[in-house]
């Protein structure tokens, strides 16, 4: 019964943190607002945590484990050639970012933010963001291999443009959510972009 106390707190810490780290930015929030949120005193929010960065610190790491680890294990699921692993890709990024709205514009919108600081947190999205963009130009490579994608293809500027435009579909979703057809979003951005990676119309 404590363990699943504990649990809960600590998953209201993160889970209203993130809410407010995508509302006002991560300087922007305090850490009373926090406790407020979280309706905690500020000694439990240090029971838990010890800074408002090893907070952030800890979403960063959700958005890893859930996200990159996620798309990387359904891709490594596909047993096709690159496009059905892109697609395979690309549907578990439309997904999750339907399912996990927060998580996924607050890494985006705190990434930003730390961008250039060089601090512990900068570091810690940098080795995500590499570990997004390394997993792509793998993929282009073995596409390489097999022929799905001409030789000629900069693996590296490709697996940016990816990264790149999915960011952008997320903020268009969210930006335009109401009067924008997700499903044709998302289908014409995987349509575009594989028919440009491999010179071919899918």
């Amino acid at each position: 019964m404590h363990d699943s106390a504990t649990s809960e707190v600590k998953e209201t810490i993160i889970r209203e943190s993130t809410r407010l780290f995508l509302a006002n930015g991560f300087r922007g929030t305090s850490v009373k607002q926090i406790t407020e949120a979280a309706r905690i005193g500020r000694a439990t929010l240090y029971w838990y945590f010890k800074s408002k960065e090893e907070i952030l610190e800890t979403i960063l790491r959700r958005f890893e484990h859930e996200f990159v680890d996620g798309f990387i294990e359904a891709v490594e699921r596909c047993n096709g050639n690159f496009v059905e692993k892109y697609k395979a890709f690309h549907r578990f990024n439309a997904r999750f970012v339907r399912d996990n709205r927060d998580l996924s514009l607050a890494f985006h919108t705190v990434m930003s933010e730390i961008a250039g600081t060089k601090t512990q947190s900068e570091r810690v999205t940098r080795v995500i963001w590499e570990k997004y963009r390394l997993f792509l130009e793998k993929m282009l490579k073995d596409a390489k291999q097999e022929g799905s994608v001409p030789a000629d293809v900069d693996t590296v500027t490709c697996a940016h443009v990816i990264m790149a435009t999915q960011a952008g579909l997320l903020v268009q979703w969210f930006l335009y959510g109401e009067s924008l057809e997700a499903p044709a979003l998302v289908r014409t951005a995987r349509e575009f972009l594989l028919k440009g990676i491999t010179g071919r119309d899918i």
